[in-house]
């Protein structure tokens, strides 16, 4: 586990008068600036008609109170095979212009690239417009004055951060490919930071969408896919990013979403104090849910100093959309190492993530990270635990806690107590299967709000994969009574392994217990007899 240090710059704004909508074309790869400030996007100055991007976004930028649509049709030696390169003079001229009025950059306006917007992302061909840095710097940057900005249909690539959020709300990026080259299936070389980096008080942001042509590749960063850094200095304003929706993406991936191309740290990460209330694998309304492939790093998604409310939901994370796919990353699918009040899975319809192929499947360590619910979820093939919560603050996993008299230990989520099963049937109604099963969760009031939820996990492969799929929830009210509950088992089982988990209603969930076998399992011995 690690502490991220930020990856950031200095923000500048620029100056901004009245205007109306504007509609700008740019029609060359050049890195030029315009020449006169007059609504008309042209670096000669005299009719010449050459629109480059940055001239286009100096008028922008002079645009205020109006929208700027910058389309593209560009037909220059700049344009290889029909992928037309803006190279991006930092060392002469520096980063691109802050964008502080509201825009739209549409890169599937150019001939040939309207397919990049139409298409999921392995369906996509070869991006025709390429935003290229020098390593250094930011690539675009919406701060403030840019609300309700749209950036769509780029291969932006090769800058410090490719895209920054600073203190601007309601912004969309969609369809764009970051960290890769135009084809969606190599790293572009160097990109020495973060895919997108969000600042201050962002608010109101969509990266990806509810449709899968929204979606974007976010891969091959040396630092994070995404990340949330909530420890510059604002003013005005909060530091802190929220209410922000991460869905429908690639990012840790190539495009067809199935072959590794991670970021070195996270592939979405949360630090430098309490960002709050955001949505991974959903938008806003946390109910509309498309959720993001979140493979090949070190964490899938990080979460510490102090962020909270944070909603982590359908999203497969170590594994691709079809479950079938080892993206694993090498700690936690999920590492909360300093974070409460966040929700992992959900026990409602679409709400659970397939966490798969991490070292731990969600990770949760210090005294200050509580009220963590963890449920719903489904695991298999993780190293060690599929919830693990260390009991000494630590950054190492320790295997399943004991429990405690009374649950009166403190830890990670209080060091919840699972629940001790002490026998479990198997019921075959007519072809329904359940399981009927006796337990206690050794938990008092004085130390654990009631009533608490009951999880039942399934493994119909006992002893492979470690596998964990959720199959029930229910309803414990009176404390530290042994008391039975019917699950519903999947259809066509003969017997498997199950586990209980326990959530208290402060959203404290527990690790999962240890199995207990029902019904008839057919094991095959390592001497190969029955």
């Amino acid at each position: 586990m690690k502490n991220i240090l930020g990856l950031v710059l200095c923000l500048i704004c620029g100056v901004v008068s009245a205007g109306g909508t504007l509609n700008l074309v740019v029609n060359s790869t050049l890195d030029e600036p315009d020449a006169v400030i007059n609504a008309q996007c042209d670096t000669i100055g005299m009719g010449g008609g050459l629109c480059t991007l940055r001239a286009a976004l100096m008028e922008a930028n002079q645009n205020f109170g109006g929208t700027t649509y910058i389309s593209f049709n560009i037909s220059d030696p700049g344009c290889s095979n029909a992928v037309c390169v803006i190279q991006v003079d930092q060392s002469n001229l520096g980063h691109l212009p802050d964008i502080v009025t509201q825009v739209i950059i549409d890169g599937s306006t150019q001939p040939g690239n309207s397919d990049v917007c139409n298409l999921a992302p392995a369906d996509r061909p070869d991006y025709k417009i390429v935003l290229q840095g020098q390593s250094s710097d930011i690539g675009l940057r919406l701060t403030a004055g840019s609300d309700g900005s749209v950036i769509r249909g780029l291969n932006i690539r090769n800058f410090f951060n490719n895209v920054v959020i600073y203190q601007s709300h309601d912004n969309r990026l969609e369809c764009n490919f970051i960290g890769t080259d135009e084809t969606g299936i190599a790293s572009s070389g160097n990109n020495p930071a973060n895919g997108i980096l969000f600042g201050c008080d962002s608010s109101g942001n969509v990266i990806g969408g509810s449709d899968s042509a929204d979606g974007n590749l976010i891969s091959a960063q040396a630092g994070d896919g995404i990340q949330f850094y909530a420890g510059f200095s604002c003013a005005p304003g909060g530091q802190f990013p929220h209410h922000n929706a991460i869905l429908g993406n690639y990012i840790g991936t190539m495009k067809d979403g199935v072959t590794p191309l991670g970021s070195v740290y996270s592939g979405i990460s949360f630090f430098g104090g309490a960002a709050h209330d955001n949505f991974i694998g959903s938008l806003q309304d946390g109910s509309t849910i498309l959720g993001n492939v979140i493979g090949n790093h070190e964490s899938g998604v990080y979460i510490a100093d102090g962020t909270n409310n944070t909603l982590i939901v359908g999203n497969y994370i170590g594994t691709d959309d079809t479950g079938s796919v080892d993206l694993g990353n090498i700690f936690g699918g999920v590492d909360i190492i300093n974070g409460y009040d966040n929700q992992v899975g959900g026990v409602l319809s679409g709400e659970a993530n397939l966490i798969a192929y991490n070292s731990e499947g969600v990770f949760v360590t210090d005294v200050s990270s509580y009220s963590n619910r963890l449920q719903g979820n489904d695991y298999f093939n993780n190293l060690t635990m599929a919830i693990d919560l260390i009991a000494d603050g630590g950054i190492e996993p320790d295997g399943l806690n004991p429990n405690d008299v009374d649950d009166a230990d403190v830890g990670a989520n209080f060091l919840m107590n699972h629940p001790v099963i002490t026998a479990a049937s198997f019921i075959d109604f007519s072809g329904d299967l359940y399981s009927e099963v006796e337990f206690s969760v050794d938990a008092s009031v004085a130390n654990v709000t009631y009533p608490l939820e009951i999880d039942a996990y399934f493994n119909d492969e006992p002893g492979v994969n470690n596998k964990a799929v959720f199959i029930d929830s229910q309803t414990y009210v009176f404390p530290q009574q042994s008391t039975a509950m019917v699950f519903d088992l999947p259809d066509g089982v003969t017997g498997g392994e199950l586990r209980l988990m326990a959530t208290d209603a402060s959203g404290n969930s527990s690790e999962l217990s240890p199995p207990i076998i029902v019904g008839i399992i057919d094991l095959i011995f390592e001497n190969g007899f029955e």
